[in-house]
C-alpha cells in the first residue's frame, strides 16, 4: 500500500510538472512577448525607415503574432507567426496571398504591441523594462497627432541618434481617463562629445483605442499630456 501511495503521488507530480511547463509558455507567449520571446526583441532593435508593426491576436487555440516590417512599401507582405516564429499565415504581396482566409473572422483580442506608423520611433509596451530602464531627463514633450514628440539635450556625437526608446510600463491606471506611465531613455554616445537638442517623435496609438483620451505620465517629467488618438 504505501508503495501504491507512493507511485501516485509521482505520477501525480508529474501531471502537475508537465502542467507547469504548458502554462509557463503560454505565460512567455502572452506577458511581456517584447521582452520574453526573443526574435521579437531583435525586430524591434532592427527596426529601419520602412517601419515596423506587430499585432497579437488569439488564433485558433493560440497566441499570434502579424508582423509588417514595411509599413511604407506598397505590395508589402504580411506573415503571422506563432511564438517560436513558425509560420502560420502569409497576406498580400504581388501574388496577392492570402494563406489564412478566415483569419479575419477567427482572430480576436486584437492589440496593437508595437508600430511606428506614423513617426519615427514606436513605444514598447514592456513592464520589465520599464522596470530596467532609468529614465533620461527631457526639455519638453507634446502630442502631435498620433505621435509624442520628445525634446532633449545630452553629450553625444553628431552621428545619428539611435538607441532612443519610449516604454510603457503596461499599467492601466483606472482614473477617468485613464493614465498610464511611461519612460523615456537614451543610451548616451560619447565617443566625440558635444551638447545637442534633438526632438524625436513616438508612435503612442497602441496605447489607446481609436477616439480614447488617457494621460500619459512621464517618469521625471513634471506635467503630464492628454492624448486622444485620432485615426
Amino acid at each position: 500500500m504505501k508503495y501504491t501511495f507512493l507511485f501516485l503521488l509521482l505520477v501525480s507530480f508529474l501531471g502537475c510538472h508537465e502542467t507547469d511547463d504548458g502554462n509557463s509558455s503560454s505565460k512567455i507567449c502572452s506577458v511581456d512577448p517584447l521582452e520574453n520571446i526573443d526574435w521579437l526583441k531583435e525586430l524591434l532593435n532592427n527596426t529601419d525607415s520602412n517601419g515596423l508593426e506587430i499585432i497579437q491576436y488569439d488564433y485558433k487555440g493560440q497566441i499570434v503574432f502579424s508582423i509588417n516590417n514595411c509599413l511604407n512599401c506598397a505590395d508589402n507582405l504580411i506573415a503571422v507567426y506563432d511564438c517560436e516564429r513558425n509560420k502560420v499565415c502569409e497576406f498580400g504581396g504581388i501574388a496577392g496571398l492570402n494563406t489564412c482566409p478566415d483569419f479575419d473572422t477567427e482572430a480576436t483580442n486584437k492589440t496593437v504591441i508595437f508600430t511606428d506608423r506614423y513617426c519615427e520611433k514606436g513605444t514598447i509596451v514592456s513592464p520589465k523594462l520599464y522596470k530596467e530602464i532609468k529614465s533620461s531627463p527631457i526639455t519638453s514633450a507634446e502630442i502631435n497627432g498620433n505621435c509624442l514628440d520628445v525634446t532633449f539635450s545630452i553629450l553625444s556625437t553628431q552621428d545619428r541618434i539611435e538607441d532612443v526608446k519610449l516604454v510603457d510600463s503596461g499599467e492601466v491606471l483606472e482614473s477617468m481617463p485613464i493614465q498610464r506611465r511611461i519612460k523615456f531613455y537614451i543610451e548616451e554616445n560619447l565617443t566625440k562629445p558635444t551638447s545637442i537638442s534633438v526632438t524625436t517623435s513616438f508612435d503612442v496609438s497602441n496605447l489607446a483605442e481609436e477616439g480614447e483620451t488617457i494621460i500619459l505620465n512621464i517618469d521625471g517629467f513634471d506635467t503630464s499630456i492628454e492624448y486622444t488618438r485620432v485615426p
